[in-house]
Formats: C-alpha cells, sequence, structure tokens
C-alpha cells in the first residue's frame, strides 16, 4: 500500500506530498501525524531551504477523513448498534490539543512553505493553505469552509489568521455561508498569491521555489523567525490554544429537533449521503470532512 504521506527532495526543494487520491486526500490523524513529522525532516535537513506542500490526483485536500474522526472522537456506535458513551471533555481536549500543535507546526515552520493547491480544497487542506507562507492555485480550485456545517458556524483554529488574511467581516461570511470560491476569487482575497491555469500550476510552484531557494540558508531561516515573532504580537500562537477549546466545544454540541445533525443522519444514512442532505440544506459545498 502506498504511502499516504510522502517526503520529495529536489536538490534545495522538498516537496511534502499528500497522497490519497481516491479519498481526494482527505486526512486521517495518523496522517497529519505523520505529514507534520516530515515536515520536520525537511526543517532538520541542511540542504532543504524551501518545502512545498502538494496533494496527488484531482485535488489538494478535501479535510478530515470523516469517518476517521468519528472514530477518533469514539462517536462510532459499537458493533451491535449501541450508542456510544459521550467521550470525555478532557480526552476530547487532549485529541485536539493534538490537532491544535500539527496546524501550529505549519505556521511556525523553520522554512518557507508554498501550498500548490488544485481540485478541491476544504476543511483541514484550507487551513493548512491559510497557515503556509505562500500559496498558488489552479484557477478551477474548489475552495470552500464547508466544514462549518457540520455546527460550527465559524468556530476554527485559526481565526486570528484568517482575519489579517480577509478581514473580519469577510471571514465571518465564508465561516458562516461556507459557499464555494475558485482560485481567482482565492486570489483577489488574498488567501493565496496568484492563481494559475492548471497546466502552469506545477511549473508556477516549482519556479518560485528555486528563486527562493538562491537566498542564504541563515537568511531564510532568520526572516520566517522574524515574521513569526511578528504573528505573535499578534496574537498568532494564542489562536492555536483558543482553537484547541473551540474545537472541543463546538463538536460537542446540543441539537434541537429542528437542527440539522450531521451525526445523526449520518448514522441513518451514511457518510456520503449525509454530506449530501448537509449541503442541501445550506446550498453548495464540497468536502470529505
Amino acid at each position: 500500500m502506498a504511502d499516504a504521506i510522502r517526503l520529495e527532495r529536489s536538490g534545495p526543494v522538498a516537496t511534502l506530498v499528500l497522497n490519497r487520491p481516491g479519498k481526494h486526500n482527505a486526512l486521517r490523524f495518523a496522517d497529519l501525524d505523520r505529514l507534520v513529522g516530515l515536515l520536520h525532516e525537511a526543517e532538520d535537513d541542511d540542504e532543504v531551504r524551501v518545502i512545498v506542500l502538494r496533494g496527488e490526483g484531482p485535488s489538494f485536500c478535501s479535510g478530515h477523513d470523516y469517518d476517521d474522526a468519528a472514530r477518533s472522537y469514539g462517536l462510532e456506535p459499537s458493533p451491535d448498534g449501541a450508542k456510544p458513551r459521550r467521550p470525555s471533555q478532557r480526552s476530547r481536549l487532549a485529541t485536539d490539543r493534538r490537532l491544535g500543535m500539527n496546524y501550529m507546526a505549519f505556521q511556525y515552520s523553520l522554512k518557507p512553505v508554498i501550498a500548490q493547491v488544485h481540485g478541491v480544497c476544504t476543511g483541514a487542506g484550507l487551513y493548512l493553505v491559510e497557515l503556509v507562507d505562500l500559496a498558488i492555485a489552479a484557477d478551477t480550485t474548489r475552495f470552500s469552509h464547508a466544514e462549518q456545517r457540520l455546527g460550527l458556524a465559524g468556530n476554527t483554529w485559526q481565526l486570528n489568521t484568517e482575519i489579517l488574511l480577509y478581514g473580519p467581516k469577510r471571514a465571518r461570511e465564508l465561516m458562516l455561508l461556507g459557499e464555494e470560491f475558485d482560485g481567482r476569487q482565492a486570489a483577489d482575497w488574498g488567501l493565496v498569491n496568484r492563481s494559475v491555469p492548471e497546466a502552469q500550476l506545477a511549473a508556477a510552484v516549482d519556479d518560485w521555489a528555486r528563486r527562493i531557494a538562491q537566498h542564504p540558508r541563515d537568511a531564510l531561516v532568520t526572516a520566517k523567525a522574524m515574521h513569526q515573532m511578528a504573528l505573535d504580537s499578534l496574537g498568532g500562537t494564542q489562536q492555536f490554544w483558543r482553537g484547541t477549546v473551540g474545537h472541543t466545544l463546538g463538536t460537542n454540541l446540543r441539537f434541537e429537533p429542528d437542527e440539522f445533525n450531521f451525526l445523526r443522519e449520518r448514522a441513518r444514512h451514511g457518510t456520503r449521503d449525509a454530506f449530501r442532505e448537509r449541503d442541501g440544506r445550506y446550498g453548495g459545498g464540497d468536502d470529505e470532512g
């Protein structure tokens, strides 16, 4: 079986590859752990000056693998169909702290990271694009925060980053509506640096990576550290701790009878149909989890 995440090297450029193309590179918890482990491996390699993050197959990343998330949070029914015991807050906080630290690893990487984005980019995939240094997208990329329709309604990991990227009103719009937008719109809003035809995407990213790699090693690392200090003055680290607690609370909601409950509909009809029902209710959007 192919590795779900792999690391490739080409001179001063290391590439982290999301490699579950049949699932649009939906990330399981263990995949995200491995992704961060390989990120650190690239950081520790003194020959590497810049890191590229891309997805294999038709998409960059469709978010978390929801079936894996349900298992990880102890939300799957037992084999006899019995309703699972609700996980403790302490166990949820431990899981969410791990997630928060994985996202923070990309914002605080030692070396510049460029996202190469195409196809579907939502949920965890979009978080990574928001957090890395630079991003180039295909014009046809389908971005959205559709994962917010699972009940989070604006309760996410990196609110500081999103407010800085989009402005407070646009950030609220993207969180509350979860509507889809393309690469050109992402460039207009500042999520990505450039949007190009998909046939030109790999070449555009490689050009930037090679040009950045001409800088001295110490200069790249020092400049990144200064950038991180500036982010910290704006609450860059604090947002992940807030996101940890917020995610624990936001994934443990009480739903009233007239409200859409994704977990309930998933148990009744399966994951794919539950996503369809969710997007039929809210309109548009497409993500794995």
